[in-house]
């Protein structure tokens, strides 16, 4: 092998191309990804919510997504966001993590085909469509393609950077040391994977330096489980900030990558020799990008298998791992049944009026929350509030599109008014939880800046806040069980908000012109007044419904679902 002096390399350029081809490769992996979700809209996250009831078809639609997606880490980061919404429970994100990292594998695979040297067509097949097509699906493909051509043209122009390193003996002996320190091997995969965020590039660089030959079997082995180490991080930091659930999914998946790396470490050496049969086998001996693909391939899908039947371990260990109360074990919302909607629209209507119950108990923890955050700067009341907001918005999407399937039956015009108010109180309760947030907001700035409530103002706040926590309590009991005489109450406790509001409004007035210092009430005081206003005044929206029963008597059934 013929060995060069560092001035015969042109390191500007080769640092530069390995700079670039890394820059484009995870770029066409962000722009492709992005693309297929766009493409897919909120299909995608109903075919993962509603194909996933069972840790066996979690893995399955793990494989797909992910390789779709060409990413395990898009996938964790999806799959944990559903858990922060409440839209999927731990076991069934740890199936889809499982199969994520099978899913991963594909790109490893692709490259024997040699798609690098159809990757400046297929880029520019892509960029025509983006630029000169109007249809917003057309550009999204054409999104999808760029970035798929971009991910094989990065890894062309890295291997091509690349192969001028295995010609340096400091570096081959670099590799060559992991050899018989496997544990470097792991160490170099997981650092490199954690620091790129993409265990594919991870990959894809792995096999550009063993096609040169100066990659060791047993090195890049212990690299390929090092990089399953590394991708966890996503995970982590996906979880950051979220539910108790979500940061059980990431412990979830960081324990079944390490676990399962840690058990192929023990067998590094029998395994790397089971691939050289391969590679001797499939290959004529010659070291290729395939054989890390099967290094790849097979460790997943083993580890995969052999995880399966320890599922229920898993999500133990990572409920262990992270302890505590999670909120949505607190929120118990059933799940709507859209079989009920052609069987019986009544028995439909009942099952929404369920789950909007369970909307509204959410609602009043944020507020609660909101109430304690006021006085209180605690981080993860701000951090529960986020997640009560994620829940509400979810469930306020999923019950107005089960309540609008109903409009396509035939309802009776008591059944068309009891939709109307359903739809009504859905949109009532998502406007208190925007409010809740604001206040978060709110104060979250105040507790940045320093800005204390003055000790009149701290009282008026808790005198208000306490009855509109009154009226939202009565809220919920008037709508679950139609109660009038509750209603009533809440109209005339909209009055004392009121009151109340425009009295503090003015103290707050009077204490801005006599104050002379900065520990004065800010104007935000004002916007927190107004505020927990419209929380009441939402809270009245749903009293009037329920007072005024008749509202669409007078409708036949096709006027009262068009006036919805």
């Amino acid at each position: 092998m013929l060995v060069l002096a560092a001035t015969q390399v042109d390191w500007m350029r080769t640092i530069f191309l390995v700079i670039g081809g890394l820059g484009i490769f995870l770029y066409g992996i962000n722009l492709m990804g992005d693309s297929l979700k766009l493409l897919a809209g909120s299909k995608l996250k109903v075919m993962i919510e509603k194909s996933t009831n069972t840790p066996l078809k979690g893995i399955f639609v793990g494989i797909i997504i992910t390789g779709l997606l060409q990413s395990s880490s898009g996938t964790t980061a999806l799959t944990v966001g559903l858990v922060r919404a409440g839209l999927m429970t731990l076991p069934q994100a740890v199936g889809i993590i499982l199969g994520a990292n099978i899913g991963t594998t594909v790109t490893s695979f692709l490259i024997f085909f040699e798609i690098k040297n159809y990757a400046l067509p297929i880029m520019g097949v892509g960029s025509m469509l983006i630029f000169f097509m109007q249809p917003k699906k057309f550009k999204r493909f054409g999104g999808a393609m760029l970035g798929f051509g971009m991910i094989f043209y990065g890894l062309d122009l890295m291997g091509g950077a690349l192969k001028v390193f295995v010609e340096f003996e400091a570096f081959t002996n670099a590799l060559k040391s992991t050899e018989s320190s496997p544990i470097l091997g792991v160490v170099i995969g997981a650092a490199l994977t954690a620091a790129v965020q993409s265990s594919t590039a991870t990959i894809g660089i792995l096999q550009e330096l063993y096609t040169t030959g100066a990659m060791p079997i047993v090195g890049a082995v212990a690299i390929v489980l090092g990089s399953n180490i590394g991708t966890t991080i996503t995970a982590i930091l996906a979880a950051i900030g979220g539910s108790i659930a979500a940061k059980r999914t990431a412990a979830a998946h960081v324990v079944f990558n390490v676990t399962g790396s840690i058990l192929f470490l023990i067998l590094i050496r029998p395994y790397s020799a089971w691939i050289l049969y391969l590679q001797n086998a499939l290959l004529g001996g010659q070291a290729a990008a395939m054989t890390i693909s099967f290094a790849h391939i097979f460790f997943n899908v083993f580890n995969t298998f052999i995880m399966y039947f320890f599922i229920k371990y898993l999500v133990s260990i990572s409920m262990k791992i992270i302890p505590g109360d999670d909120i949505m074990d607190s929120i118990n919302v059933v799940p709507l049944q859209d079989k009920l909607i052609e069987e019986s629209p009544a028995l439909a209507l009942e099952n929404a009026k369920v789950v909007i119950n369970g909307m509204g108990n959410v609602v009043h923890k944020m507020y609660d929350n909101s109430v304690a955050y006021s006085f209180i700067d605690d981080k993860k009341l701000a951090e529960e509030g986020r997640q009560f907001e994620e829940i509400v918005d979810t469930i306020d999407q999923k019950v107005h599109d089960y309540l609008v399937k109903l409009s396509l039956v035939d309802l009776d015009k008591n059944l068309a008014h009891l939709q109307a108010i359903y739809i009504d109180a859905i949109r009532d309760y998502e406007r208190i939880a925007d409010h809740c947030q604001n206040l978060f907001e709110f104060f979250e700035y105040r507790y940045e800046h320093k800005q204390m409530l003055t000790k009149e103002a701290k009282q008026d706040l808790e005198h208000l806040y306490q009855v509109v926590e009154q009226t939202i309590a009565l809220t919920l009991e008037a709508f679950s069980e139609q109660d009038k005489l509750k209603a009533e109450r809440i109209l005339e406790l909209e009055d004392t908000i009121d009151s109340l509001v425009r009295k503090y409004r003015k103290r707050h007035v009077r204490r801005m012109n006599v104050c002379e210092d900065e520990s004065c009430d800010d104007e935000f005081f004002v916007d927190i007044l107004s505020n927990v206003e419209r929380i009441g005044d939402h809270c009245t929206n749903i009293a009037v419904n329920v007072l005024h029963e008749n509202y669409y008597q007078d409708m036949d059934t096709e006027e009262a679902v068009s006036a919805l």
